[in-house]
């Protein structure tokens, strides 16, 4: 992408890039893309890297961070593209992280007014938490968090026995005979 001659025929409308042609994006991204509605490069950098990635994620086709950071990598600078691994780890990194979990946050509040409520597919499910609603009975426990008690970072032998386990005791050191 660095040819000049490649550029110019970009900025002229003459060659059309595909998603695969993009730095970090190959065959694959290009059909995840395409299950969302993009099928060109600059369908892809008129969304955004930031919006494909929470479009892909409310999918559930990108399960982790690294898909962002090689939708990222891909449009920045335009059209010659930037490593993933480089996004991942360099100034960029924080900003992203931020801006995907304020939007997780505000759709998990939109959905929370709604009463509606994600299940492990990511659809809305409002039966479930709507009746439970109704009968009154929509507690902690009807959005209590999946580990109970435990709280990541926490020992799991408290969660699962309710008490500290005692530190083994040390062992205990042999005597030498008393006649040396």
């Amino acid at each position: 992408m660095r040819n000049a001659k490649v550029r110019k025929r970009l900025a002229a409308g003459k060659l059309h890039l595909r998603i695969r042609d993009l730095r970090n994006l190959g065959p694959r991204s290009e059909t995840l893309l395409a299950a969302i509605g993009l099928y060109t490069a600059d369908q892809l950098r008129a969304r955004g890297a930031l919006e494909t990635y929470m479009a892909l994620r409310r999918t559930n086709t990108a399960r982790n961070l690294n898909m962002l950071w090689a939708l990222v990598g891909a449009l920045d600078p335009w059209p010659e593209g930037t490593d993933w691994r480089e996004v991942a780890v360099g100034e960029q990194r924080l900003p992203l992280l931020l801006a995907v979990e304020s939007r997780e946050q505000a759709r998990e509040a939109v959905l929370e007014a709604a009463n509606l409520h994600t299940n492990s597919t990511g659809a809305a499910d409002a039966i479930g938490l709507q009746a439970a609603d109704d009968a009154g009975t929509a507690s902690a426990a009807t959005r209590a968090s999946p580990f109970g008690d435990w709280a990541p970072g926490l020992p799991f032998e408290e969660k699962l026995t309710g008490k500290k386990r005692r530190a083994a005791k040390p062992a205990r050191k042999r005597h030498q005979d008393e006649s040396t």
